[in-house]
């Protein structure tokens, strides 16, 4: 069983990440940012992004999980900026425990493995308006 909530929703900016926020209202689950994010947009992007939608929506009960995958420094970014959980790509067993126990410190999840795919919903705000992301947000939550 996974330690984050279910669902687990792939985000790509704050447009997206508010549609969940809207519709998940004060159910748990987990906002997780882009693909690669702390290689490509920076743990501080992210982090700011989760920031303003818990703002934005203090009733929401956000995991903010950011993946790490290809930069493990984005992972120790994260870490030091209170993110709830982070996903990097496999490491040798020494330093993925000095990690955790940094991790740990903050009470920070560090895993290896993505949320099986059916967990995953993939929230499309890069490609779709904010409606039709509510829209069908409301329909995979009710399936």
């Amino acid at each position: 069983m996974s330690p984050l909530p279910d669902p687990v929703i792939r985000i790509h900016g704050i447009t997206g990440a508010r549609s969940a926020c809207r519709v998940m209202g004060d159910r748990a689950f987990g906002l997780l940012s882009p693909e690669h994010a702390a290689q490509t947009h920076g743990a501080q992007w992210f982090t700011d992004l989760v920031t303003l939608v818990r703002e934005d929506f203090p009733a929401c009960n956000i995991t903010a999980i950011l993946d790490c995958r290809g930069r493990v420094s984005g992972a120790l970014a994260g870490i030091e900026l209170g993110l709830d959980a982070v996903i990097v790509d496999p490491i040798p067993e020494p330093q993925l425990e000095n990690l955790r126990d940094m991790a740990g410190q903050t009470s920070c999840l560090v895993m290896t493995e993505f949320p099986a795919k059916d967990v995953i919903y993939q929230m499309a705000d890069d490609l779709l308006p904010d409606h039709e992301l509510d829209k069908r947000l409301l329909a995979h939550i009710a399936a």
